[in-house]
């Protein structure tokens, strides 16, 4: 996941924030996503939400995966193969900005239909850049495309399945050596090569 996926990330979340839809998951649920932008190899990720806890875990198709507390705004890079754990202040950043978003602007433009759901479509406009998302009554975003400074981005869910997730698949492992590094690293570090 690199800094355009966070700024995706970042763009979709702020402006969903303030609108009157749902915007987190209001039950615990698994998603699949496609992530494609021009000129890369589209991406798959999944996406674990427990929403008592609002805790999100993203496991990477490369092997890492990210620990998010949104309510807590922390997040962490988990490395299997290194057993490390990095502070990941890029990705904590952005669970800020989902907590503290403002100023979007939000136009409904219908229904459609995704990994089987339906959902509501959105215009968003924000200070980050423009983009359109098609959520489910319950909160999960089941399509999002989006441009900013950083450039495109086009997000689809491809299964939803609602199921308990467990609080253990959201702590960091035990035993594991704690890395920190200064902002920007992490995103500079996950770059396609």
């Amino acid at each position: 996941m690199n800094r355009l996926t966070l700024t995706t990330l970042a763009l979709l979340a702020p402006a969903l924030a303030n609108a009157a839809p749902v915007f987190l998951p209001t039950r615990d649920v698994a998603v699949q996503y496609t992530l494609a932008r021009p000129g890369q190899v589209a991406r798959n990720f999944q996406l674990l939400y427990n929403a008592a806890t609002q805790s999100a875990r993203v496991n990477s198709a490369y092997g890492y995966y990210v620990l998010a507390n949104l309510h807590e705004g922390q997040a962490q890079l988990v490395l299997p193969a290194m057993h490390a754990i990095v502070q990941a202040p890029d990705f904590s950043a952005l669970t800020t900005e989902i907590n503290q978003a403002d100023n979007a602007r939000f136009t409904p433009l219908g229904t459609g239909h995704y990994a089987g759901l339906t959902c509501q479509r959105y215009k968003i406009v924000d200070t980050h850049g423009t983009g359109q998302a098609c959520l489910t009554p319950d909160g999960v975003v089941l399509h999002f495309t989006g441009q900013d400074a950083h450039g495109s981005a086009d997000l689809t869910a491809t299964s939803v399945t609602y199921t308990p997730q467990s609080v253990s698949e959201f702590a960091p492992p035990a035993g594991f050596a704690p890395i920190n590094l200064p902002p920007g690293t992490v995103a500079a570090l996950l770059q396609p090569h």
